[in-house]
């Protein structure tokens, strides 16, 4: 087994390898560190034996390979060469900066435990270490209402992975908290812990939709603010003008959710706004911008992910590397260049690989995610 080449995630934790063997239709094979290897191939026992490196998922003719916050893709990528064969088109002697391995891409994963769709606490992972939080009491009470005629509540709570996090994990922790807090009233927990006990598990949410207001974002109290946002239903292009004013919140949560939002709105209206949350002085608003005008695909976004690299925060300058390496065209080949001399080795490779999509006359396809969901479109049209 060749690497072939090799692609960009979401997640600087992520990386695509795609090689010269494929699998047959719909297998797909998944090993972590924690597994009896035993009887695994012996390329996937090389690869997890490669410090950093804590899973893979094989399917189709790529890998996706996870590698541990603390450990740099420096570092682990020449072995996953000499694992699986030369690349020629991956650089890893580029550079020989320094790299301090505290020096985080600052993403945090956030999970909120639930038991049939009540919170009952968080839990955050940053760089290899996990905080839990609890949540104020009136939960857990839910929880215990809602569990009388469970069998067992241990088995039933589960852990929901929510969207990444950028920045310090004790504040990000306190931040989820509080925004449970805010979208979680008494009414609403009583709604959940009725459909509990009726059977009605289905109706997830247990929340009454309303249209955002003026006077909504008005209200003096920031987590009424939140929790007016948080009941709008799907947003449309009629919902931008109140999701832009939005924008200008003073409390970050609510900047970011109204980001969130704007990524729903495939509309090309939608990217004045969202060029604007470019802007905001907070990363996880920026990245959350950033992530939603790749999900959108508007090329129209090209100049203004080219002046992203030179963001302040390198998960942000990683991020409009990865867009250009996505939708990128020749206007982007001046800026790209700079981007090789970037202090952080993610950003310059991200760099190189837009480069050399761009410079080669290759076409831009997407994200990877949406290459899968085009591949997997056209076998249902074949099938």
């Amino acid at each position: 087994m060749k690497i072939m080449s090799i692609e960009p995630t979401p997640s600087p934790y992520s990386m695509k390898i795609n090689v010269d063997e494929t699998l047959p239709d719909q297998q797909t094979e998944t090993y972590s560190q924690n597994d009896n290897l035993s009887k695994a191939p012996n390329y996937v026992r090389d690869l997890l034996a490669i410090e950093g490196v804590k899973e893979l998922y094989r399917v189709i003719d790529f890998i996706a390979l996870e590698r541990h916050p603390k450990v740099e893709w420096e570092t682990i990528l020449p072995q996953v060469e000499a694992v699986l064969g030369q690349s020629a088109d991956l650089q890893t002697d580029e550079s020989n900066t320094a790299h301090n391995p505290n020096d985080s891409y600052g993403a945090v994963r956030v999970y909120i435990q639930q038991f049939r769709n009540i919170p009952m606490q968080v839990k955050v992972e940053a760089d290899g270490d996990e905080k839990r939080f609890g949540l104020a009491d009136r939960f857990q009470t839910a929880a215990m209402e809602a569990s009388k005629d469970s069998t067992s509540m241990l088995m039933e709570r589960e852990w929901i992975e929510q969207d990444p996090r950028y920045g310090d994990a004790d504040d990000i922790g306190a931040d989820v908290v509080d925004e449970i807090d805010a979208t979680y009233p008494d009414k609403r927990l009583q709604t959940l812990i009725d459909l509990a006990q009726s059977g009605e598990g289905d109706q997830k949410q247990g929340k009454q939709l309303k249209p955002l207001t003026e006077d909504d974002l008005r209200q003096d109290n920031w987590k009424d603010r939140y929790a007016a946002l948080d009941r709008i239903p799907d947003p449309t292009t009629a919902d931008l003008p109140i999701l832009g004013q939005a924008l200008n919140d003073e409390k970050m949560s609510i900047r970011r959710l109204a980001t969130a939002y704007l990524g729903m709105v495939e509309s090309k209206e939608t990217l004045p706004y969202l060029y604007e949350a470019l802007q905001d002085k907070t990363v996880t608003v920026r990245r959350t911008a950033g992530d939603c005008l790749s999900d959108l695909g508007f090329t129209d976004a090209i100049p203004h992910m080219i002046d992203r690299l030179q963001d302040k925060s390198r998960v942000v300058r990683w991020r409009a590397a990865m867009f250009l390496y996505e939708y990128g065209d020749e206007s982007a080949v001046p800026s790209l260049k700079e981007a090789l001399e970037d202090p952080e080795f993610e950003v310059r490779m991200q760099a190189k690989m837009a480069l050399s999509r761009i410079q080669e006359g290759e076409l831009a396809q997407g994200s990877i995610w949406k290459q899968m969901a085009e591949m997997t479109k056209q076998k249902g049209d074949q099938s």
